[in-house]
């Protein structure tokens, strides 16, 4: 299998995160299209959306949006991703949800901080940074869901929390979230977070 990545995509690292958490680094080339001079039209061949992460399987299936690719990396893994405790594994649903939503929020804002000022919606900006400050606010107040879990849902908070002090370094969210700081500063040494923090250029 293949999974095609960028090295600046939040969504690309889940994905990475993902198949190392699950096992699969023999079964599973990244391949990064970040200088690709054809990456529109290699993604674009493979799917419609044009989608990082996207993951070629062995018969030529093709798998986009990241949710999608790690939920099937934990179903071929048997479940290594995951809790399998019904109640924990909703517990890691919520926790992933919010951390979802973050990604999507900075991401949103990142798109619009590089277009040219006339074409910048202030409004979107100032809905995604009201968006933004919900979510860690609720992450803080899920700490005791986040602290000593390593499984999938807790990594993709510590992504989107590693991509905020990129792309949402203005949120300044550390400073008013101590408890959340603490979690995201011992996460980061996890073997997966680590590996996947610098891809090259």
């Amino acid at each position: 299998m293949k999974l095609y990545i960028s090295a600046k995509s939040p969504y690309g690292r889940r994905a990475r995160i993902a198949r190392l958490e699950a096992g699969l680094e023999d079964q599973i080339e990244e391949v990064n299209v970040n200088n690709r001079s054809d990456r529109k039209a290699l993604l674009l061949e493979m799917g419609p959306g044009g989608m990082i992460p996207t993951l070629l399987l062995n018969n030529g299936t093709v798998l986009s949006e990241s949710m999608v690719i790690n939920h099937y990396l934990d179903r071929i893994s048997a479940g290594k991703l995951y809790s399998t405790d019904t109640a924990a594994l909703e517990d890691c649903y919520r926790l992933e949800a919010v951390g979802a939503v973050l990604m999507d929020s900075l991401h949103t804002r990142s798109i619009q901080s590089r277009l040219d000022p006339d074409e910048q919606s202030p409004t979107l900006l100032r809905k995604e940074v009201e968006r933004s400050g919900r979510c860690y606010k609720t992450l803080e107040s899920m700490l005791d869901l986040l602290t000593g879990q390593i499984h999938f849902s807790a990594l993709t908070v510590a992504a989107s929390l590693s991509y905020a002090d990129w792309r949402g370094a203005d949120d300044n969210w550390r400073e008013g979230h101590p408890g959340l700081d603490a979690w995201m500063t011992e996460i980061e040494q996890h073997p997966s977070m680590a590996a996947t923090a610098r891809l090259g250029s």
